[in-house]
């Protein structure tokens, strides 16, 4: 597993500077500054993705920056090629679960990764829409891209961290 830095790191230097790139142009409500602070319990989350995955580079900054908000929240994060690494998890079942699931990015928090993940490739907004009219996952996805969806991925992870706090 690994930190931000080494997130960074999983792919090609192109994939990076978009990564950093919007992750500088990110920014957080007011109200999630709020909640994240009111964390008061150790959260430890798995987060597969990588920087070539614009999926990825749209989620990281949040969970990211919310983790820099508040010691308590703890990513670490892990490459889809890495799936397969037994090394790369803190056990078998953990291991198992996340190969599982194949889509990025999904958060985990571990030691409940049974729940499956708390976010997975789209916020929950999306995946229902998509539910709802699947010829419209690349219009919805597109969307999701150019941050049309950041306030759902921030609500989303807000309840994340709220749920984690209950089990934590």
């Amino acid at each position: 597993m690994a930190a931000y830095a080494e997130y960074l790191d999983f792919d090609t230097e192109e994939d990076k500077l978009k990564q950093q790139q919007l992750y500088q142009e990110t920014e957080l409500s007011v109200q999630t500054v709020a909640a994240v602070k009111k964390i008061s319990r150790p959260q430890n989350w798995l987060l597969a993705a990588a920087p070539y995955c614009p999926d990825c580079r749209v989620f990281v900054p949040f969970i990211q920056k919310m983790a820099e908000l508040n010691p308590n929240i703890r990513i670490n994060y892990i490459a889809r090629n890495d799936f397969d690494d037994s090394s790369r998890f803190e056990n078998p079942r953990q291991q198992k679960i996340v190969r599982a699931n194949q889509k990025i990015p999904a958060l985990f928090l571990m030691g409940h990764e049974e729940a499956g993940p708390v976010f997975n490739e789209f916020p929950q907004v999306v995946l229902n829409q998509i539910a709802a009219d699947e010829t419209r996952r690349t219009e919805l996805r597109d969307a999701y891209r150019v941050g049309e969806f950041n306030a759902d991925i921030e609500a989303q992870i807000v309840a994340a961290l709220a749920w984690a706090e209950q089990r934590c």
